[in-house]
């Protein structure tokens, strides 16, 4: 907790405490997406540059109790949304998004009568855990900790020595697509997956998930975004 937010909590009056989300999802193709329960004067809530669209989100479930079990929090949007429904569905709903809650005093907001970006509360990080509801209204998701990942194996990702996980981009019929990718190639070079040069605006670019794959996109000397593990052997 911040010094400025610290001495505003021993005031005698207090000001309204105001609460804002961001939900990383980068790695789905899309952006930071920032939002809050409520709206500030009819508008979006405007804090350290940024622009917190006002969703109708139900947060609940934050409180720490103290009995050693870990907050498991909910947030319930409206699945009217057809933007955020189609990231919903496109990115494998959500899960091991990382998700931030925020708060601050109203007189802190970049509108307020003592802006802040600095006067927060301590920052809440979270994970979306799973969808836990969903149905034609609302969409609900489980949030943890980001220390409590039940379940979650160590190391969280499979070392794999000859094959890359990206997810790479695809072709509709008419254009290649990159909602939930995760490979950042995005060239006009197109290969085969057995990484034979593929006809060239025919939409056949398809990735081997191997080194040398990698290697045809970004060249033979720069920098490799795989995630194999090329340096790993077998064990005997």
């Amino acid at each position: 907790m911040s010094q400025i937010i610290a001495s505003d909590a021993q005031r005698l009056e207090q000001d309204a405490i105001v609460t804002m989300f961001e939900l990383d999802a980068r790695n789905y193709g899309d952006g930071i997406l920032r939002f809050a329960p409520y709206p500030i004067d009819g508008g979006p809530v405007r804090f350290n540059g940024y622009e917190y669209q006002p969703v109708p989100i139900k947060a609940e479930g934050f409180e720490w109790n103290g009995q050693g079990t870990l907050p498991r929090p909910t947030l319930t949007v409206t699945a009217m949304e057809l933007a955020f429904l189609s990231l919903v569905i496109s990115a494998d709903d959500l899960v091991g998004a990382p998700v931030k809650r925020l708060r601050t005093y109203r007189r802190h907001l970049d509108d307020g009568t003592a802006p802040d970006p600095e006067a927060l509360f301590p920052i809440d990080y979270y994970v979306i855990e799973r969808k836990a509801l969903q149905n034609r209204r609302q969409i609900q998701f489980e949030l943890s900790v980001q220390m409590d990942q039940e379940g979650r194996m160590i190391p969280h990702r499979q070392i794999l020595r000859d094959s890359c996980t990206h997810r790479y981009r695809w072709f509709d019929g008419t254009q290649y697509r990159y909602e939930g990718v995760t490979c950042p190639y995005s060239g006009s070079g197109e290969w085969e997956a057995d990484g034979s040069d593929a006809l060239p605006g025919m939409g056949r670019d398809v990735c081997g998930k191997r080194l040398s794959d990698c290697r045809l996109r970004f060249g033979q000397n720069g920098v490799l975004p795989t995630r194999a593990f090329p340096g790993v052997g077998r064990v005997r």
